[in-house]
């Protein structure tokens, strides 16, 4: 579903604004349970929040706990790019309508930082 503001018609470099409301949240649920399913070796939990991001559109922030031994330096990089790549895959957020956001967390983080919206 897209939303134009009254009178407008869709043309280049016009902002569409897309309600959370509208979001299909059953179907980011699914991509994302696929996403987890597909990332279990690395990856312990994803939790995801729907807000506007800094430029106020609408966007969803993902939040992935990873294990302790996946999280290490030298394949960090590697297994975040993975991640990152799935739940674009699965999710597809542009689709919509949403910017996407993407923070990381090691098990021995969070168990240190106890984070009620990351657990």
């Amino acid at each position: 579903m897209i939303w134009l503001s009254a009178g407008s018609s869709l043309k280049y470099n016009q902002i569409v604004y897309v309600p959370l409301a509208s979001v299909n949240r059953q179907q980011i649920e699914e991509g994302v349970a696929r996403a987890a399913k597909d990332l279990a070796r690395t990856v312990v939990r994803i939790r995801y929040d729907f807000e506007d991001d800094w430029t106020g559109d609408p966007s969803i922030f993902f939040k992935v706990v990873l294990t302790n031994q996946a999280a290490k330096p030298p394949k960090l990089y590697e297994h975040t790019r993975e991640i990152r790549e799935v739940l674009e895959r699965e999710v597809r957020p542009l689709e919509h309508g949403l910017n996407y956001y993407f923070n990381f967390r090691s098990v021995k983080e969070q168990s240190e930082l106890q984070e009620f919206s990351w657990a």
